[in-house]
């Protein structure tokens, strides 16, 4: 170990990012809940995918992403699903976020009609649950992602924070 210095504060190191996975991931049409005290609630059903990087695989039919519209900017995200590495290993996925884009970009996104992603802020972060060990890296660190919202779906590219 080395010397402490006790005569002045470390400075706290700046972190950086490695991207370890993406993912991209098919939906279905939105379950809209309507308007709640909150803002417009709205269920995305995730249907599939792949997913590519450190590990690569299928993302199972088994999640939604549940979407709040606060206002007409502004969504929040929350995404709950799964996927199956290529060796079998399951990993649950839970992605909390924001988006959010000009009116006019927010309604195209709203009706599924393509935007470019300049136009829009689209940042994550998830958090991973698996049995694996050999998976235990996406357990051990904190992470980060940017999305892309496509014609039928998203596309995620995860970032490991180092």
């Amino acid at each position: 170990m080395g010397e402490e210095n006790t005569d002045q504060e470390a400075d706290p190191l700046v972190p950086t990012l490695e991207q370890v996975l993406e993912l991209d991931i098919e939906v279905d049409d939105p379950i809209e809940i309507g308007e709640t005290g909150d803002g417009s609630r709205r269920i995305i059903p995730i249907r599939g995918g792949t997913v590519s990087g450190r590990c690569d695989g299928t993302v199972l039919q088994a999640g939604a992403d549940y979407q709040l519209y606060r206002t007409e900017r502004a969504t929040e995200l929350v995404a709950k699903y799964a996927f199956e590495t290529d060796e079998g290993s399951r990993v649950y996925v839970e992605n909390e976020g924001i988006r959010h884009a000009s009116p006019e970009t927010s309604e195209r996104i709203r009706d599924g009609r393509p935007v470019d992603p300049e136009d829009v802020y689209f940042q994550s972060v998830p958090t991973f649950e698996t049995a694996d060990p050999d998976l235990e890296w996406l357990t051990e660190s904190v992470f980060v992602a940017s999305g892309t919202r496509q014609p039928n779906g998203v596309k995620l590219r995860v970032y490991r924070v180092e």
